[in-house]
């Protein structure tokens, strides 16, 4: 922008109104990509989750080929009921949430011994619900991973 005085000077700059358009157009694309970016970090923390349990779910299978049947424990939450059992002979660790290990992966199991069915819960983020069946029992629900998975 040019501006003369009475004196025909030049005074080179932006008017405020200028600055604050520009400004304002930043912080809108700033704000659209960070929202993209959020979502694709979400979906990539929910392969993380997946790949995680298929892995145990080796694991779980690797138990089951030798003994005969799946872990049994009254503790629901995954680390603390299969750690015991699977570490360090089927899987080296029991992995933890990506993103909150607040919120745990849940382990459920058949209520009579030896276990014939499991099914494990994961608490997913943009995933969207599944059935899951592990041995002849079916849950329907978000996150639920079972014997056959979704």
């Amino acid at each position: 922008m040019k501006f003369y005085t009475s004196k025909n000077q030049k005074k080179l700059g932006f008017t405020l109104i200028e600055l604050l358009v520009v400004i304002a157009i930043i912080g809108v694309l700033a704000t659209i990509i960070l929202a993209s970016l959020n979502s694709a970090r979400a979906k990539a923390r929910d392969a993380q989750r997946a790949e995680s349990i298929r892995q145990v779910q080796t694991a779980l299978e690797l138990y089951y080929n030798t003994n005969g049947f799946y872990i049994s424990s009254p503790d629901l939450i995954l680390n603390n009921a299969l750690t015991p059992a699977l570490t360090p002979t089927y899987i080296s660790k029991i992995p933890l949430t990506p993103s909150n290990p607040g919120t745990p992966y849940r382990y459920y199991n058949a209520a009579q011994s030896p276990a014939t069915y499991y099914a494990i819960y994961i608490p997913y983020e943009k995933k969207p619900a599944c059935y899951v069946c592990g041995g002849s029992i079916c849950w329907a629900g978000l996150g639920w991973w079972g014997v056959n998975m979704c």
